[in-house]
């Protein structure tokens, strides 16, 4: 049975999404971060169409994930919220042994044109997936190059963050639930499991961007507001990774499920490739599947083919 016919959510294709504010009580953003682009007054995403018509939607054409042809696609996948079912605690995120061998499956059908491009440090994804598919992480800012490895910037943005653990460990002491995750070259700041603070997570990420100058951005998210190093992002690792064999020449077909995944589904979408979100409507995309849960039926089926 084809996937779209017991999943129907997962031909949608650039829907007229929910109110904005129902969207914003998903994303859990607030503040001076605007839950659906990171921007002050809400604004959504470019390429929607908007209550007041004035912009023209994403392709109208539907996409059957179903059909791909897995010798001329490549296949880029966040990790949290897509991969993996979102947790309280990052530490706690993992995925199933069937979707790991099915991942690594799909990697061996299209001769390795699979590749994770995370938030994440890749060693947390490699501890996860081990070393077999690429990943690119911190958004792009750690990629698999070796060429790389001997960056010298790397140090000076370790070091910049330093300062700023212990006084927003303190923090989230303060909020029990709340979670500072240190990412190295930068830090994210959750609160799923503790909404009411969302107010004092943001200010304090906006001071902490303050402390640490130019050359540093607010990521926000659902939940989580992440200081990271400016310039790199996800659409850039997806286009690096369309640069080198295998994947090179193929379509690209990306998943994601938050904002910081929207320059990876724009780049592929550019690419002549297909975008796919995960749960939000509101994410502009060719392809919508209710979650993680649907993206593993997909691929267990479109394997089984």
């Amino acid at each position: 049975m084809p996937l779209g016919a017991s999943l129907p959510a997962c031909r949608t294709i650039a829907r007229r999404g929910r109110a904005p504010g129902a969207a914003a009580r998903n994303h859990g953003a607030a503040g001076r971060i605007s839950c659906l682009t990171g921007r002050p007054g809400g604004r959504r995403p470019a390429g929607r169409k908007t209550r007041k018509g004035t912009e023209r939607p994403l392709k109208d054409t539907s996409v059957d994930l179903a059909t791909l042809d897995l010798d001329r696609h490549a296949f880029f996948f966040d990790f949290d919220g897509t991969l993996a079912e979102f947790t309280n605690r990052p530490q706690d995120a993992s995925i199933s042994d069937r979707l790991r061998d099915d991942l690594l499956r799909l990697s061996e059908r299209t001769g390795g044109a699979v590749a994770i491009i995370s938030g994440r440090g890749r060693s947390e994804i490699n501890e996860r997936l081990g070393e077999v598919i690429p990943v690119a992480g911190l958004h792009g800012v750690e990629f698999p190059d070796p060429a790389e490895s001997d960056d010298p910037d790397r140090a000076r943005r370790v070091a910049a963050v330093r300062p700023l653990l212990e006084p927003l460990r303190t923090l989230t002491e303060a909020h029990p639930g709340s979670v500072l995750e240190d990412k190295g070259e930068g830090l994210a700041l959750h609160w799923r499991a503790v909404p009411m603070a969302e107010a004092a997570m943001t200010e304090a990420a906006t001071r902490a961007l303050a402390d640490l100058g130019d050359g540093w951005i607010i990521q926000p998210g659902k939940f989580v507001a992440e200081i990271r190093p400016r310039g790199a992002d996800k659409g850039t690792a997806l286009r690096r990774f369309l640069a080198v064999p295998p994947f090179a020449g193929r379509r690209p077909v990306a998943f994601g499920d938050d904002l910081n995944d929207l320059p990876m589904l724009r780049a592929a979408r550019e690419a002549g490739g297909i975008a796919v979100a995960m749960g939000e409507r509101d994410m502009p995309a060719d392809v919508h599947l209710p979650g993680p849960a649907a993206l593993a039926l997909w691929l267990e089926r479109r394997l089984a083919a």
